[in-house]
This record gives C-alpha cells, sequence and structure tokens, in this order.
C-alpha cells in the first residue's frame, strides 16, 4: 500500500521537471495555450491542498465536485513563463510536502464526494494524478 502512495507523489513531483523540459525542448518558449495550462495546475494543485487539508481536519468533509481539466480551456493569462513555472513548482512542492507527511492513516481518512459518495484522501490525490496527466499531455501535445 506504501508502495502505491509513494508512486503518486513521485508522479506529483516529477511533473514540474517533466513540463520544463518539453518547454525547454521547444525553445525555452511556450505558447499562451500552454501558459494558461501551467496556470490550471498552479490552480488545481492549490484547491487539492486545501481539500486534502479539510479532509485531515474535519471529521465529516464534504467535497464538492471539481470541474474536470482534460478538456478545460485555459483562460488567458499575462503572466512570464518563468514566474508562472516558480509558481507552479512552488505549489506543487506544498502539495507534496503534505503528501510526503501523511501516516498511512491520514491517507485513508474520508469525506463525501458529492458524486462519488465516500472517498479516501488516496481516492482524491489518485484523481489529481489522473488530471495532471492529461493536462500534461495536453502541454506535451501543444509545444510538439
Amino acid at each position: 500500500m506504501l508502495d502505491n502512495y509513494q508512486d503518486l507523489i513521485d508522479e506529483l513531483l516529477s511533473a514540474p521537471s517533466l513540463i520544463r523540459g518539453a518547454v525547454a525542448a521547444h525553445g525555452g518558449e511556450a505558447p499562451p495555450e500552454v501558459l494558461g495550462l501551467i496556470i490550471m495546475l498552479t490552480e488545481r494543485d492549490a484547491v487539492v491542498l486545501e481539500r486534502l487539508n479539510r479532509m485531515r481536519r474535519e471529521p465529516n468533509a464534504h467535497l464538492r465536485a471539481l470541474t474536470p481539466l482534460a478538456d478545460a480551456a485555459p483562460r488567458a493569462i499575462d503572466q512570464p513563463l518563468d514566474e508562472a513555472l516558480k509558481t507552479f513548482d512552488t505549489n506543487r512542492g506544498e502539495l507534496v510536502s503534505l503528501l510526503m507527511n501523511l501516516t498511512l492513516k491520514d491517507w485513508e481518512r474520508v469525506a463525501t464526494h458529492e458524486i462519488e459518495g465516500e472517498v479516501t484522501i488516496a481516492d482524491e490525490v489518485e484523481l489529481h494524478v489522473e488530471s495532471d496527466e492529461a493536462v500534461r499531455a495536453r502541454i506535451e501535445a501543444t509545444l510538439r
């Protein structure tokens, strides 16, 4: 079980460097759509961090469904790429830090999800990893 949690953490931990590598391979520049997708990932990390903290603190946390990111249209962003990547690194680092400090019992803490019913922290993290992978695939496809 612990290996599964470590795999989720590793997947999230590797994303910033994978995105940086894809941008570097594209000449260090990224079209506005990629910048918007990076911001979407950054914002979703903050939302997931808040949700996981609520699940840890509240005995009967209720979670609303999140908008799927796989097909979401990124909004226009007026921000330098380097700044967006740094913010992504920071938010992802905070999320990974929380995950690395969870006990085995914490991973199994439950909340009620408005669509999925009862979910654990592990379930929430797994959904976040899947969403993250879908957005990273969009970033890589856009940079090709």
